[in-house]
């Protein structure tokens, strides 16, 4: 890259935010001043946290429900509004248990640990800067908030329900002291998925709220609100009004339709025009691409292989749903044969991470008195997944399609002559039949 390209770079960067006049609040990290909505599940939480000045706080608080429904930003409103002292972790971040360790004591200013030094070492230094933390503030409550609380449990040979099990004997260890601690889980998941032991189980009880998607008219009004202090010019409500409804045709996606906003206002600052319908449109697609191609790269061969399957079976029978054993025959079949395989089992694990990424949905069918299994459906361009897992292999893919449709168009070419001659034939027979 020489100089003038670099100045082209920039020049083009600064025309695409020539349309905003803040973009900090098409931020989905930004805690905003005010909440659309989610009066009731703030207040459950805030009846949780503020019962420790009656002596007692719940040691656990789950929360759950569908992405982009604002449990994470209820999360951090609360407590930022609240008297107490708390630690926000995306657990997003770790890839094993002791990660997740690391992230707490990390964002409470603590060096990470070396492996060798051992999680109990971990434990002893968080509940030190814990003590630390609310004797400085002279406060009595300190919550510990894990979001993405599910990838803790990704790491089978961690033990993730031995950590939950320490966090909440050092909640009982605070206890002891007057101090209270509670831990608030945010996961998409309700609690009693994840394979915690019954010692766990026992302790924490059953605190958790379910955050219900967004209606279409919630997420409205959020883009409205953030559009009011994001942009120069006023939107038009029908373009926000388009927005929202892409945004909440599966389920209310608050985080999905700010993100929507946002790019279509990079395209129209770009093109030197008013945010249209058309630019909210190419934004969807822009996203999408971007976050396959994010979420692909960064996982596994098998992880792509897996996708690569779904892909194939997808485009070439242009069926939608698929069982777990088709799946699992067609990545056999396109695997490297210097490559070991996955088992079964494993691959539907896998399966489940391509539906918790969104690239793929799932539903439980009955197969009559071989019981229920999985299907799976892409719920995005095969075409898109099939280029950014393999470049070089898809284009195969897309060969074998045209192959078989040329195929299929072939036959039917040829029975139609067939018959036509056969009609012919038999012309008088047809006729007095009346066909």
């Amino acid at each position: 890259m020489d100089k003038k390209e670099l100045r082209k770079i920039v020049g083009d960067v600064r025309k695409q935010n020539s349309i905003f006049s803040n973009k900090s609040f098409l931020d989905n990290l930004m805690v905003p001043n005010s909440i659309v909505g989610r009066e009731s599940e703030s207040k459950k939480l805030v009846d949780y946290l503020l019962s420790y000045e009656k002596g007692l706080v719940v040691p656990l608080v789950s929360i759950y429900g569908r992405s982009g429904s604002g449990k994470s930003t209820i999360v951090q409103f609360v407590c930022e509004n609240l008297d107490l002292d708390f630690c926000y972790v995306n657990f997003r971040k770790a890839k094993t248990v002791f990660g997740c360790v690391n992230l707490i004591l990390s964002e409470m200013g603590h060096p990470n640990l070396k492996n060798a030094q051992g999680i109990n070492s971990a434990f002893l230094i968080l509940e030190r800067l814990i003590k630390e933390t609310l004797e400085k503030s002279g406060n009595s409550l300190f919550v510990l908030c894990l979001d993405e609380f599910d990838t803790l449990f990704y790491d089978k040979r961690g033990k993730p329900s031995d950590f939950v099990y320490k966090l909440v004997v050092l909640v009982e260890k605070l206890r002891a002291l007057k101090k209270h601690m509670c831990i608030v889980t945010i996961s998409n998941k309700v609690l009693s998925e994840f394979n915690l032991d019954d010692r766990v189980i026992s302790r924490i009880g059953a605190s958790e709220i379910y955050f219900d998607s967004y209606s279409q008219s919630d997420v409205l009004k959020i883009i409205r609100n953030r559009a009011k202090k994001s942009f120069l010019k006023k939107i038009d409500d029908d373009v926000l009004q388009h927005c929202a409804n892409i945004s909440s045709e599966e389920h209310g996606d608050a985080r999905r339709a700010i993100d929507l906003l946002r790019t279509s206002g990079e395209i129209a600052g770009i093109e030197n025009k008013k945010i249209s319908k058309r630019h909210i449109d190419e934004a969807v697609s822009q996203l999408q691409k971007n976050q396959i191609t994010t979420i692909i790269s960064g996982g596994s061969y098998h992880f792509r292989l897996a996708c690569a399957a779904l892909s194939r079976l997808t485009y070439v029978n242009d069926e939608g749903w698929h069982s777990t054993s088709d799946l699992f025959k067609q990545y056999q079949q396109i695997i490297s044969s210097d490559t070991r395989q996955i088992s079964y089992r494993r691959f539907s694990e896998m399966l489940v991470e391509l539906v918790n990424s969104g690239i793929a949905v799932s539903k439980t069918e009955s197969r009559g008195r071989h019981g229920y299994g999985s299907q799976f459906k892409l719920s995005v361009d095969p075409d898109l997944i099939g280029n950014s897992c393999f470049p070089d292999w898809w284009p195969s893919v897309v060969e074998s399609k045209k192959r078989k449709d040329d195929a299929i168009r072939s036959m039917k070419a040829l029975k139609s002559l067939s018959f036509g001659r056969r009609r012919s034939r038999f012309g008088n027979l047809y006729g007095d039949l009346g066909l």
